[in-house]
């Protein structure tokens, strides 16, 4: 209202105004000083009264203060008056126990204070409450961040969760078994153990195996048939071997191996259970399993070489010794006639789709791409994308530069996709890499590497890398310019002066090719394992070529086939899954969406949904991911067809507890005390008769609201009164200047 009054009296003034110089044009001087005595009034009165105004309310325009529209604040409240319009789309429910279960595989308590100091004011914080067991394994270092709390004064309060004093237990941590295996080659299974404890602890170590058909996991149920603990996980399966072993309390691992030979052709699954004393503390993981394979024919591979290198001379040998593998060779550069350790001697490509896809890998050293014809790699295409064949490239100084350099010819194009990497197309780079080093240097592992099982030249990992480790390393590698955005690259070219846009030369790399894989070696000098040991060598090539071709060898049907980054996984880790389907006439599958099921260790299944993978050029081809949360043996199930043609594609997954984990069950007094002593908290353990309310009663008392100060919009500001006032004053000012000037102008005082 009293921006109007300001406004009306403005407008009148304004007209007043005009008046005045009307009359005075006229000739009437002595009546424009009374009417510019009322204008200066109103002009003054009506500047004022709106400049006071808008300075209250300077979030609202001047309309808005003159009611000429409505507020924002009225056409929100408007807007949530009007209902909601109603959707098509199905109102989607989160599973709560998915979102915050603890799927992490790391504790990383640095991290998290870092975080939350960084988030948050620390003037405001009354304090961190930490819900820990105090055993921090990645991430950040715990001191440097209570530092960081101590500097920002802000105190840590540590809820100690867990016991103190190490349980008695047994658990199965790990089962190593191979995923397949021949008929009458023997084979081993290794269980890891751990025990924790006042003391070691003996028990008796089961194997039991059983057709996967037979076998059936699942918890066993207590007293009350709630499926919990009275005993450890069922297994329906044989006993067919066990061992006494002890073993010690201090977290320590302990390995327990078995022999066994494969009694029967087809899908079948091992456990190792641990009969464990009767203070034991969890029961359920007394057991883990495994599925594994008994596959009856030999593995096809064709052998391709643009020459008899070193590499490929080794590998021939190897390959043709294997009693589960028959080698097919074709030596570019040899003459008709030649002879060569293998089960048959080509003189070309495969002519014809059914001969080449009889082949469960093809293995090309430094090949001669130019013999090949655009038919041949036609059916190559195939043969990876549809048929799941395995394809390892190892690339060499005499052929691999002369393809790269052809211009005009359209199979480069069809060439390049095989491939892992992006090779340079112009300019130096074309000669980039090296051949005939002076030096040799070491492959510079990834962390992706450590989930090869194919790079694991020994049964450990650990042990495994350390012969990398040693091993002397490759002295050349042809130019790389970058990997592929879908390839796993596994290790570089370790010489640091051979960077091109601060990344190493990729050395070993991957990728899917349809349902296919492709692997690619950026030399061909893996012979020089040799001068560690022989098996080291024997070893890479043999995992590496069933790595590739697994895809072939464990498909459950010709429509299709389910593939995983890693069948090896740790909980917490996102396993990504790649199915290729085809329908019943064998053409690329074309819906929406392909439904999945995910067992579980414990018999859980849950849903999975794949989809059509965005930007793929292969119709047919769907992905997915889900996360492993426990340990165990998971199986992924994709069905196609109806009731009376029914087939299931099937890939595992093993997955095991993070090792540092295990190794120290138990609570961190001594560090959670030292957070509350460095920030000024108190340090709170949750004994057998600790209570939820207890602690909450503890933390309410002792975290205190911190001072703080909050300026609201539209509340009154001093400074801004001031400057107001000043504002205002010079606005009066002028106004009876001017009104002065205007009288003396006019000759009326």
């Amino acid at each position: 209202l009293f921006a109007l009054i300001g406004a009306v009296a403005i407008a009148i003034g304004g007209l007043l105004s005009l008046a005045s110089l009307l009359v005075g044009a006229a000739g009437r001087s002595e009546a424009v000083g009374w009417l510019l005595a009322p204008t200066a009034v109103l002009l003054v009165f009506g500047i004022i009264s709106l400049g006071s105004v808008y300075c209250l309310h300077v979030e609202s325009s001047l309309a808005e203060i003159l009611g000429l529209q409505p507020t924002t604040a009225e056409v929100v409240d408007e807007a949530e008056q009007e209902p909601p319009e109603t959707t098509s789309e199905p109102i989607r429910v989160t599973n709560w126990e998915d979102a915050i279960a603890a799927s992490g595989s790391q504790s990383r308590i640095g991290d998290a204070i870092r975080s939350v100091l960084a988030d948050h004011d620390p003037a405001t914080l009354a304090g961190i409450v930490l819900l820990s067991d105090g055993q921090s394994n990645g991430g950040s270092d715990s001191t440097v961040a209570m530092t960081s709390a101590r500097r920002s004064e802000v105190a840590v309060f540590p809820v100690g969760l867990g016991s103190s004093d190490a349980p008695v237990n047994i658990r199965v941590v790990d089962l190593d078994a191979p995923r397949r295996v021949y008929p009458g080659d023997n084979f081993s299974v290794t269980g890891v153990l751990q025990a924790s404890g006042p003391s070691a602890i003996e028990v008796e170590v089961q194997l039991l195996d059983a057709l996967d058909a037979d076998a059936n996991t699942s918890k066993a149920p207590d007293d009350a048939g709630n499926g919990e603990t009275a005993g450890p996980p069922r297994f329906s399966g044989d006993v067919i071997d066990s061992k006494k072993v002890q073993v010690a309390s201090d977290g320590k691992l302990t390995g327990v191996r078995f022999e066994l030979e494969p009694e029967s052709v087809g899908r079948r699954r091992l456990a190792i259970r641990v009969i464990a004393p009767p203070e034991d503390q969890n029961r359920q993981d007394d057991l883990r399993d495994a599925r594994y394979e008994v596959v009856a024919r030999k593995l096809r591979v064709m052998a391709v070489a643009g020459g008899p290198t070193r590499e490929y001379r080794f590998v021939r040998n190897l390959l043709h010794r294997d009693q589960s593998i028959e080698l097919d060779v074709w030596l570019q550069s040899g003459q008709k006639g030649i002879s060569q350790d293998a089960n048959r001697v080509l003189e070309g490509f495969p002519s014809a789709a059914e001969k080449l896809f009889e082949y469960d890998a093809i293995v090309l050293f430094d090949p001669d791409w130019t013999a090949f014809s655009a038919d041949a790699l036609d059916m190559l295409d195939r043969w990876l994308a549809q048929q799941a064949g395995g394809m390892v490239i190892v690339a060499g100084p005499v052929y691999h530069p002369r393809w790269t350099r052809i211009r005009t010819d359209p199979r480069v194009g069809r060439i390049s996709g095989f491939y892992p990497v992006n090779f340079p197309t112009r300019g130096p780079l074309l000669a980039g890499g090296r051949q005939g080093g002076d030096n040799p240097w070491p492959i510079d592992f990834t962390a992706e590497s450590r989930r090869a099982e194919f790079l694991w030249l020994t049964d450990d990992p650990q042990t495994s890398f350390e012969v990398w480790e040693s091993f002397g390393g490759v002295f050349d590698y042809v130019g790389i310019k970058s990997p592929k955005p879908a390839a796993k690259v596994y290790g570089y070219f370790s010489d640091p002066t051979t960077e091109i846009g601060d990344s190493l030369p990729v050395y070993l790399a991957s990728q899917f090719y349809g349902a296919g894989r492709v692997y690619f070696q950026a030399s061909g000098e893996m012979w020089r394992l040799r001068g560690e040991s022989d098996a080291y060598f024997d070893s890479y090539y043999t995992k590496l070529i069933r790595w590739v071709s697994e895809g072939r060898l464990l498909r459950d049907s010709n429509r299709g086939v389910v593939l995983v980054d890693s069948r090896r996984a740790m909980v917490g880790d996102t396993i990504t899954v790649r199915a290729v389907l085809t329908d019943e006439q064998f053409e690329p599958l074309d819906v929406p969406e392909v439904p999945a099921k995910l067992l579980a260790p414990m018999g859980r299944i849950d849903e999975i949904r794949l989809l059509p993978l965005k930007g793929e050029p292969r119709a047919g081809t769907y992905g997915g991911r889900f996360i492993v949360r426990e340990a165990g043996s998971y199986e992924l199930r994709v069905t196609l067809g109806d009731a009376l043609d029914e087939q299931v594609l099937r890939q595992t997954v093993q997955v095991g507890l993070p090792l540092v984990e295990l190794e120290r069950p138990r609570r961190n007094d001594a560090e959670l005390e030292q957070f509350a002593a460095m920030t000024g908290g108190q340090f709170l353990p949750v004994e057998q008769d600790t209570t939820t309310a207890s602690i909450s009663a503890q933390l309410l008392g002792m975290l205190r609201p911190q001072p703080q100060t909050t300026i609201l919009p539209g509340t009154p500001d001093q400074d801004f009164n001031e400057r107001r006032n000043v504002i205002l004053m010079w606005l009066i000012a002028t106004a009876l200047t001017m009104e002065w000037v205007t009288r003396r102008l006019q000759r009326l005082a």
